[in-house]
């Protein structure tokens, strides 16, 4: 059978006019006449009472009507899902700071270099963004910190150095009523906490480096910064190197599941792998 003349007994059964339903359905009315008729020589049954004024559903026509609704809902569902696994798309992932700091260029190199593909993206906890690696919801995960996993196989794509630095006016002083602390790892934190101490206040917590850049560019203050900021603040900012962290360095790591399973996402991985 037709799933077409399903739809068109469902349209006829709401309008309860043969004419509304051929305009609603782009059809002839001697079309959806004939859709109906073929339908009711297939349940050997009459499916409406035509009168000259209205069209009524029989006893057979309301017991059809349920059934007819649930099996083009089914075929819809199982239309959309086919769909959706045939098409080709990629499903990227990201912690917060590596989001600001690589996705936009990994997106720009995804859409330029395979065009014919789909991109989703997502911020995600670590915590997620692992698990939806291993459950394979997600194909690529962007972090700066490396995932423990025998399953995984992760490559730096990105490292720059880290510097505090100072941005706007201020006295010399170092003062955590001054501080905007940004969570670039362990490392970073036990060296700024043996050197600074008193920083172990801060007037601003974050895992975001653009909020943090907008809250220093207003108010001013001091933060553990990537050392090419200056590129980041607008022209004017002054800004102010306090000290280098020495043998600490910030990472950004895509990640990807050692048994990838879906055609043409291998050389997806490779390309953004070595893209930096």
């Amino acid at each position: 059978m037709d799933i077409r003349f399903l739809t068109t007994f469902i349209e006829v059964a709401k309008t309860r006019h043969f004419g509304k339903a051929a305009e609603n359905l782009y059809l002839t009315q001697s079309a959806v006449s004939a859709r109906i008729k073929l339908l009711e020589e297939y349940f050997h049954t009459t499916l409406f009472i035509r009168q000259r004024n209205s069209i009524q559903l029989t006893q057979s026509g309301e017991k059809l009507l349920p059934y007819a609704k649930q099996l083009c809902a089914t075929l819809n569902e199982a239309k959309q899902e086919l769909q959706i696994q045939s098409s080709e798309y990629v499903v990227c992932g990201a912690t917060q700071l590596a989001s600001e700091l690589l996705l936009p260029k990994m997106l720009s190199h995804l859409h330029n270099s395979f065009p014919d593909w789909s991109v989703k993206a997502e911020v995600l906890t670590l915590d997620t963004l692992s698990r939806q690696l291993h459950e394979r919801v997600t194909d690529l995960s962007f972090s700066t910190e490396p995932l423990k996993s025998e399953e995984v196989n992760s490559d730096v794509l990105l490292e720059h150095e880290l510097a505090l630095y100072r941005i706007g006016e201020g006295s010399d002083s170092i003062d955590a009523a001054d501080f905007v602390a940004i969570d670039w790892g362990t490392k970073a934190r036990d060296w700024l906490l043996t050197a600074y101490p008193q920083l172990r206040d801060a007037k601003l917590r974050t895992n975001s480096l653009n909020l943090a850049l907008n809250n220093l560019q207003s108010e001013g203050g001091i933060a553990v910064l990537p050392i090419d900021v200056e590129s980041q603040l607008p022209a004017g900012t002054k800004v102010t190197k306090i000290e280098t962290i020495e043998n600490v360095s910030f990472k950004v790591y895509v990640h990807s599941m050692k048994q990838v399973r879906r055609v043409g996402l291998a050389e997806i991985i490779q390309s953004v792998s070595t893209a930096c």
